[in-house]
């Protein structure tokens, strides 16, 4: 079950791609992108209409999924729907074992206590989606409901319709601290909206730094040119990098005492980062 804070470590996740469930043509394509993560989506991207074919269609794609590197999952209607319902159900009866189930608008953790049961077996992941003041306001119980639960994700645009007020980086700010905060006291990860201007690179590569900043392990995509650009923003620099392997050795050397290294003083905080810095850089390096 990949579930737990060293998990995210061994296998950083930076990247969520959504594709709608009801295209099943664009399937591979999202795949394609190198995204760590790909959610076939049964939920908002799908007209109520196509639910039951887009179902019919990803459950047969994930019964012959070819081997990739991303991680393929899919979002289910939110359980507290008889539609959502009929979906877990049917995933159940289905005998599948995607990487993850995400749950939207999650509320309560019956939702995913439920989820678990008929996951059992499996080693699914769970990712529970943030859109309600309700579910923000219960995160940490949610976050704590069961050990399958993988990620937290702030759904930012359902969020400030519930909440009465406008989408914008200052009325989202809150809502992100509070949803990192509790994602990293679970050992979870937490994955941020994605960002609605698919044109605008510049944009999102702001945007993307800002919420690493914050805490976030990952940030969702809605089209294939968003993955490579926040996938990046995520990786440290050569010179984080070469610094990150140096921090970590020295402190070994110094059986885990601190130190000091180029005027700096070097301690377990130090290296904890540096540790995430080196996981992520199995992916590589950015350019600065």
């Amino acid at each position: 079950m990949s579930t737990s804070s060293s998990d995210a470590m061994v296998n950083p996740r930076r990247c969520l791609m959504f594709v709608p469930g009801s295209r099943p043509e664009r399937y591979a394509k999202a795949i394609a992108t190198g995204a760590d993560q790909v959610c076939i989506d049964l939920e908002d991207a799908v007209a109520p209409g196509d639910k039951d074919s887009a179902r019919a269609s990803v459950f047969a794609f994930l019964a012959d999924t070819p081997e990739s590197y991303s991680e393929i999952g899919l979002r289910l209607n939110p359980l507290s729907t008889e539609l959502g319902r009929r979906d877990l159900a049917e995933l159940k009866a289905s005998g599948l074992a995607p990487a993850f189930v995400m749950l939207p608008k999650v509320e309560s953790a019956q939702e995913l206590l439920d989820a678990d049961a008929a996951l059992a077996g499996t080693d699914t992941g769970l990712i529970a989606q943030i859109e309600t003041p309700r579910g923000l306001l219960d995160a940490r119980a949610l976050a704590h409901a069961t050990p399958r639960l993988q990620a937290l994700m702030f759904g930012g645009f359902d969020f400030i319709v519930a909440l009465r007020g406008r989408a914008s980086w200052e009325s989202f700010f809150h809502p992100r601290v509070q949803l990192a905060v509790i994602a990293a006291e679970a050992g979870i990860g937490c994955i941020d909206v994605p960002f609605l201007d698919i044109k605008d690179e510049a944009g999102l590569v702001a945007d993307t730094d800002r919420v690493i900043a914050l805490g976030f392990t990952a940030k969702a995509a809605i089209h294939p040119a968003q993955v490579d650009p926040i996938q990046q923003r995520y990786l440290p620099t050569v010179e984080e990098l070469e610094r990150a392997r140096r921090v970590v050795a020295a402190l070994q050397a110094n059986r885990g005492e601190a130190i000091q290294l180029d005027g700096k003083l070097v301690d377990r905080p130090i290296e904890i980062a540096a540790e995430r810095a080196i996981a992520l850089g199995v992916h590589g390096a950015r350019a600065g």
